[in-house]
């Protein structure tokens, strides 16, 4: 492993869930794609990029992330310096090729299968520490951790970890052992239809057995086939041998179809010798075994049969018998056992010697000339494919497009919600006509920059949306919506009637149990709170047990503040931020800017700021406001307190205690 690796996994780890950023089994076989086909895989990760930034509101260096990509397919096995192996195409070609990855980062990865058979024997659930004690050292802790993460095996949390069992059970049970010639050889009948262009799967079958040596049956799982091939040296697949094996196989082909075109017209002159028996031969005369079904002994019979009532037809296409599951050596042992019958069987064909001159058969004659007409067309066809075969290494990536479909569909809602700059410009058909005449009064002036306003206004872009417009928004969605965490929160250093024109939708949302919680500034006028007493409090004072006011000002050099001392002459600080949250990040919205909850930031003052639904970008606007809030815990302000509105300024709590 490069020594930069840990430190690069670092940079791409993230926190909660623990994972590298930009990594993930669709992303792998994208970059595996661009090795494919000669493409950047700068350019084929940039899907996978930009769904990335909406799922997790951040971003990476792209170096970096195509740095890991990089590492993993010559880590995985996946490529072989600049070369696609044979694990890398079993992969390319595959219509499902997350599951493979996962099951070859398993074979692959040093320690992964140990950490994820400790894990699969526990709950879908563990706390943290458990996954933790299984972590050795920086390899595992900075790579091997988040890299299971980002595979899909689990969800790392700070205090738990979420396991997908199924997923890991499925990359375990792959991890089993066989003969390396049958794992290449169940590997090459997966790539080989992409790598050349025929089509007959008995025609690829023979080119995998000319290839690896290897005859194969039933077919194996995909995932399996990829998990052993892992576990073995890379397999360079070379163009000049397919294209020689192909070569091979047509003239085997061609050697074929003259003895079976010859089969169609045997020759009279050398007739096969006809035997007497004691008694003619019966079905009871084919001896019974384990290797032959009654259907197999009826067909035995009635080869024999056939054969003895057409002497030319010396020598048979072995195949008529073969296809019917009898081996050419079983087929042998049993023709030979029946009275009066000598025969050889080999290079294809049955040849005989004797047959009885009886036999309680049918003739098979007509069924067999089909068989022979048909197996020298399919030869035929097999001979015309092989004969122009292009040979394509590496194959074109089979689920180039799926794969950042997928990635894109495993887009939560909230991740691609729309946000939008949200805005205070003075509106002259919002304001109304007296407003604005009082506004421009004889001013030429302002006529013309109340023409302007009123012409931008009619044609501004469609992704902007004023203040008022998104507030009403905000407070409709726990209204409209099945909101969970029932919380408003509400950060404005100032305020002024307008919570009045907002107070019925606060109240409904009272009324359907929302916790409204306001953080202000401190070193407030009395004044300043009778005007929120009188515009929100006490409209809502039904509600009172289920509203907070809590306030956050704080001196840059910390004293013991006097009545006798001048405020306006130590160095304050204080809420400044402007931010409206509701509900959770997955369910609710956030709306921040430089806009106070007054009149003047609503109508007036142009002001600008963001409205979004998003996700991870609700939950960092929540983060913030509630950090914040937890430190202002000492200053809370109770309802009944501002029933009785202090003549004199507020201080800090921190200020006024010995």
């Amino acid at each position: 492993m490069p020594e930069d690796i840990p430190s690069v996994s670092t940079e791409l780890r993230t926190q909660s869930p623990e994972r590298l950023w930009g990594l993930s089994p669709e992303s792998i076989y994208s970059a595996l794609a661009a090795e494919a086909t000669g493409d950047s895989v700068h350019k084929r990760l940039e899907p996978h990029i930009r769904a990335e930034t909406l799922r997790t509101n951040d971003e990476r260096e792209l170096d970096q992330v195509v740095e890991m990509h990089q590492w993993l397919l010559d880590e995985l096995g996946l490529v072989n310096g600049e070369e696609v192996t044979l694990l890398g195409m079993v992969v390319l070609t595959s219509e499902e090729p997350q599951p493979l990855i996962r099951a070859v980062a398993v074979s692959r990865l040093q320690s992964a299968e140990m950490v994820l058979r400790s894990c699969v024997d526990v709950d879908e659930n563990i706390p943290r520490r458990e996954l933790d004690s299984l972590i050795a050292d920086e390899w595992h802790e900075f790579v091997l951790a988040p890299l299971l993460g980002s595979l899909g095996f689990m969800t790392i949390f700070p205090d738990s970890v979420d396991l997908e069992i199924e997923r890991i059970d499925s990359s375990l049970t792959a991890q089993q052992s066989t003969s390396s010639g049958k794992t290449i050889a169940e590997a090459y009948r997966r790539v080989l239809p992409y790598i050349v262009d025929v089509t007959d799967e008995s025609s690829l079958d023979d080119l995998v057995s000319g290839l690896t040596g290897t005859k194969l049956n039933e077919k194996e799982s995909t995932v399996g086939v990829a998990a052993r091939l892992a576990s073995l040296p890379s397999v360079a697949v070379e163009e000049d041998q397919i294209t020689e094996v192909v070569s091979e196989q047509r003239r085997e082909y061609e050697g074929e179809f003259d003895t079976i075109r010859s089969l169609l017209t045997p020759s009279t002159e050398n007739e096969v010798a006809r035997v007497e028996t004691e008694q003619p031969i019966e079905i009871d005369d084919i001896p019974e075994s384990d290797a032959l079904d009654a259907d197999t002994r009826d067909t035995l019979l009635n080869i024999v049969a056939t054969v003895a009532a057409h002497p030319d037809l010396r020598t048979l296409d072995v195949t008529f018998v073969t296809k019917r599951g009898v081996t050419p050596y079983i087929l042998y042992q049993t023709l030979s056992s029946i009275p009066g019958v000598e025969c050889e069987v080999g290079d294809g064909v049955i040849e005989f010697e004797s047959v009885p001159e009886e036999v309680e058969g049918d003739d098979f004659r007509e069924e067999y000339t089909t068989h022979l007409i048909e197996r020298c067309s399919t030869l035929k066809s097999r001979i015309d494919e092989l004969s122009n075969v292009s040979v394509s290494i590496p194959p074109e990536p089979v689920s180039a497009k799926s794969v950042v479909t997928r990635d894109y569909e495993s887009l939560r809602d909230g991740d691609v919600e729309p946000a939008y700059f949200t805005y205070t410009l003075i509106d002259p058909g919002a304001l109304g006509e007296k407003k604005m005449n009082d506004y421009v009064g004889k001013s030429r002036g302002l006529g013309q920059e109340r023409a302007r306003l009123r012409r931008w206004h009619e044609s501004r872009p469609s992704g902007l949306r004023s203040y008022t417009e998104m507030t009403d928004r905000l407070f409709s969605l726990g209204l409209e919506r099945e909101i969970e965490d029932k919380v408003l929160r509400i950060m404005t250093p100032f305020d002024d009637d307008t919570f009045n024109e907002y107070v019925a939708q606060i109240r409904r949302l009272l009324n359907h149990g929302f916790e409204f919680r306001l953080l202000t500034r401190h070193t407030k006028e009395s004044w300043e709170w009778e005007r929120l007493q009188r515009n929100l409090l006490s409209e809502i004072k039904e509600h009172r047990d289920q509203v907070t006011v809590r306030t956050y000002s704080r001196f840059k050099e910390h004293q013991r503040v006097t009545s006798d001392m001048d405020l306006r002459k130590i160095g304050e600080l204080g809420i400044h931020g402007k931010l409206q949250t509701i509900g959770a990040p997955e369910e609710g919205a956030a709306l921040l800017g430089s806009a106070n909850f007054m009149e003047n930031s609503y109508d007036w003052n142009p002001e600008c700021g963001v409205y979004t639904e998003r996700t991870q970008f609700v939950e960092a606007a929540i983060e913030f406001f509630d950090i914040v809030w937890d430190i202002s815990a000492a200053d809370e302000i109770s309802t009944e307190r501002l029933q009785e509105i202090p003549d004199r300024k507020l201080v800090p709590t921190y200020y006024t205690q010995g």
